[in-house]
């Protein structure tokens, strides 16, 4: 827990960590950062690596359906489903998936404002890497997004 002590008594601020999840870190939360700021009840229904591994997936198959509607007005509505568009596209393109995977720029949008909140704190030698704050990371990403819709 030193390094994590260290980034905070040195007043640097970060995004998060990157580390590698382990059976023992779970349950977990796993959704938008959003959802689990503003949730009255804030329940970790993580509780295998196999069902992070479904809800990732779940996230990834969203942005693809997400990504077919980009230049269309359909992306205007407020009631698409793009689990189910996603899905569409997958079986009309199956290599698609694989695609998105080797992409990273597209992983980045993907996955750049969720977030994995573990129930047990994890070692401060098992940290990869620190994500520091930029101007290109999740909240303030959304905070400018949105600016920019009630703005326009």
């Amino acid at each position: 827990m030193k390094a994590l002590k260290r980034f905070r008594r040195d007043g640097k601020r970060y995004n998060g960590f990157i580390f590698r999840i382990e059976q023992q870190d779970l349950p977990a939360y796993y959704g938008h950062f959003m959802g689990a700021t503003n949730k009255d009840k804030f329940e970790k229904t993580i509780n295998t690596l196999s069902d992070l591994g479904r809800e990732i997936q779940k996230t990834i198959i969203w942005r693809i359906g997400e990504s077919t509607l980009w230049n269309t007005a359909e992306l205007q509505k407020n009631d698409i489903d793009y689990l189910m568009h996603g899905r569409e596209e997958i079986s009309k393109r199956p290599d698609i998936y694989k695609e998105t995977l080797a992409d990273t720029a597209f992983m980045e949008y993907i996955l750049e404002d969720y977030q994995i909140v573990l129930s047990k704190s994890i070692d401060a030698n098992r940290i990869i890497r620190v994500i520091p704050p930029t101007e290109q990371f999740g909240k303030i990403l959304y905070k400018n997004k949105k600016q920019r819709y009630y703005k326009g």
